[in-house]
């Protein structure tokens, strides 16, 4: 390496130098640790625990300063809506700085505890289109300066009790919280007992912490561990060769967390791009997670698979893939590509599939490429594919397919394998008038990726219970009659309070047969796809808790038992539950056997061609 380590800088220094001296390069990924991670950080620094080295490359390259892109730390972290980081104008002129190689989490968490705030979602409640400070306060770092951490459950091992907190919660009365904010608001002493004398004693009479020895203690390490001591060592790698320090920074991070092609992809597409690439896929993820018409979470990871396979690249996430051609061939095609990952979304959310039921968000990707690849009226298929005036057979063929494989979930991941091989298939396939169903069934036949379906994995669908990724899925492949513009809930059809346990007891006739209560009390039953349906917004608030006979027999309701897949002498009463449950589950799976690909039994194997294929798992929808 050419460099050498640094004289050690105290964590205030550190403070101080970062968005002046210490930038990021555009190599880093995004910030990353969670607010338990932050406090964790803090309490190793208050314990004497050593917190590793760092590494800087010193950038003084006039050349390097005009043509790469550097990052601010970010201030104001708020999950999913703050996670991009600044960008920070460099040319030749630009003072020389350190480019953070590794260390960019602990200094941003630094950053963060003592300067800035961290806003995630609160409980038991959905994600916001846009930031929303109700559902993501913005919450800054505090210190319990009445007692260490005492509780039986302390997984984290943590002596400190550090806790992000709000305004509001820091006003509690069963603890002391100190913000660390303060600590760097303090006058500066280099003297101990000038720090006892001015900073920590008057705190503590003021706060009336008088004979609270752990507060006293707590406060002045404190003030040492941030302002005095010199905990950060890193070593400054001075090379100007660029591809030198990207080999530096792959080999720095490979023993952390998982390094994203992605961010390696930065790395050398913001130096072949026309502008700033990543603000281009950021703003895209964002507008994507934001708009009512979409509402899905996507990361710049799916962005950019998404980009190579459109661009018919190489998918697999490995460096040696991706060139500079690559990059250019992406800028000449950004315009479209953006217009098609849009309208294969709303496309998507039409048929049905929620952010919380995508359960495999790789599954968009080969509609997305069909969409861009098929010509249809003089253009794209995507431009039209969301006319509902036009394109309703392929938005049949589509979706039919689309609910299929997230049932059979062959797309449980990257599988850079099936990506490519659902490629070729749609290639092969583009002069075909219609999504080419038959041969994508055809090609993974008797492999892991099968698309048929057999009685056993019918029964095992026709148990899935309400709230499961697969269930909307599964409903709208059952009932594809659906309007398409209109927003459909599941709902129980005997409602779910009749099944309590005090109202079961109520009732005379399974008070006389505890094999019948015990039917009745199965949520197997009562909570399975035979008692659910999917009811528009009218339908849905005219439900509620009304008996299902006397809410069919309403006037004003526009459902009847042919809809829901029963004959007119069918009973809806409470009492003939059972029969119900039978006749509609059996109708419930002639209609999926009629609306599948069937053979007799799916005995697979894995196909060669997966044997290597490149798995990353997704990241799991909230």
């Amino acid at each position: 390496m050419a460099g050498d380590y640094e004289k050690a800088i105290s964590i205030q220094d550190a403070i101080n130098s970062i968005n002046r001296e210490f930038l990021l390069p555009a190599i880093q990924r995004k910030f990353v640790w969670s607010s338990q991670q932050i406090c964790l950080l803090f309490d190793s620094i208050l314990r004497g625990y050593p917190i590793n080295s760092f590494m800087m490359w010193e950038v003084t390259d006039s050349q390097i300063k005009n043509d790469y892109k550097f990052y601010e730390f970010i201030s104001g972290f708020c999950q999913r809506f703050n996670e991009e980081n600044p960008y920070k104008p460099t040319n030749a002129a630009s003072a020389d700085f350190k480019a953070v190689i590794d260390g960019q989490q602990r200094l941003t968490s630094l950053y963060i505890g003592l300067c800035s705030t961290y806003a995630y979602k609160q409980p038991r409640v959905w994600w916001p289109t846009s930031q929303d400070d109700a559902v993501l306060p913005p919450r800054k770092l505090y210190l319990d300066l009445l007692s260490e951490v005492k509780s039986d459950d302390n997984e984290s091992m943590m002596y400190y009790n550090f806790k992000f907190l709000t305004d509001k919660q820091a006003a509690s009365k069963d603890h002391h919280w100190y913000c660390l904010h303060n600590i760097l608001r303090e006058e500066f002493y280099s003297e101990p007992t000038d720090v006892l004398m001015n900073v920590v004693l008057p705190y503590i009479q003021k706060h009336k912490l008088n004979g609270n020895d752990f507060a006293q203690k707590t406060l002045f390490k404190l003030y040492s561990v941030i302002r005095h001591q010199k905990l950060i060592h890193y070593f400054n790698e001075q090379s100007q060769e660029i591809d030198h320090v990207l080999d530096v920074f792959i080999r720095t991070n490979s023993g952390g967390t998982k390094l994203d092609f992605s961010d390696l992809l930065m790395s050398i597409a913001v130096a072949n791009w026309d502008g700033d690439f990543r603000h281009e896929v950021d703003s895209l993820t964002k507008s994507i997670n934001q708009s009512a018409d979409m509402g899905f979470y996507v990361g710049r990871d799916w962005i950019l698979k998404t980009c190579l396979m459109l661009t018919n690249s190489d998918v697999k996430f490995k460096v040696k893939n991706f060139k500079a051609e690559q990059v250019e061939a992406i800028q000449n095609q950004w315009p479209q590509i953006k217009a098609c990952i849009k309208e294969t979304l709303k496309l998507i959310r039409r048929f049905g599939i929620n952010p919380q039921s995508l359960t495999s968000k790789n599954a968009v990707i080969p509609v997305c490429y069909y969409l861009y690849k098929k010509q249809a009226g003089g253009g794209a298929l995507y431009k039209d594919i969301n006319n509902l005036s036009r394109c309703a057979e392929q938005r049949n063929v589509i979706s039919k397919w689309f609910y299929m494989v997230l049932l059979k979930g062959v797309f449980g991941g990257q599988a850079d394998t099936i990506l490519s091989g659902m490629r070729d298939v749609l290639d092969k396939n583009l002069a075909q008038p219609i999504f080419p169903i038959e041969a994508i069934i055809e090609k993974y036949k008797g492999s892991n990726k099968d698309l048929r379906f057999d009685d056993e994995y019918i029964e095992n669908l026709l148990d899935i219970q309400y709230g499961e990724g697969k269930c909307r899925a599964l409903l709208r492949l059952l009932f594809p009659e659906m309007n398409p513009t209109e927003t459909f809930h599941i709902d129980h059809l005997h409602p779910k309070d009749s099944f309590k346990k005090g109202n079961l007891n109520k009732h005379e006739f399974l008070k006389k047969s505890s094999e019948l209560l015990n039917f009745y009390s199965d949520t197997k039953h009562w909570n399975s796809i035979a008692n659910l349906h999917l009811l528009n917004d009218s339908q849905n608030m005219s439900k509620g808790a009304l008996p299902l006979a006397q809410w069919i027999d309403s006037a004003e309701v526009n459902v009847s038992k042919n809809n829901i897949l029963l004959e007119e002498n069918d009973s809806l009463c409470f009492s003939e539950f059972k029969a119900f449950f039978e006749k509609r589950r059996q109708a419930l799976k002639i209609r999926l056997q009629n609306r599948v690909f069937m053979t007799e039994v799916l005995d697979l194997e894995i196909a060669e061609d997966d044997q290597d294929e490149e798995v990353v798992d997704e990241e799991v929808m909230s």
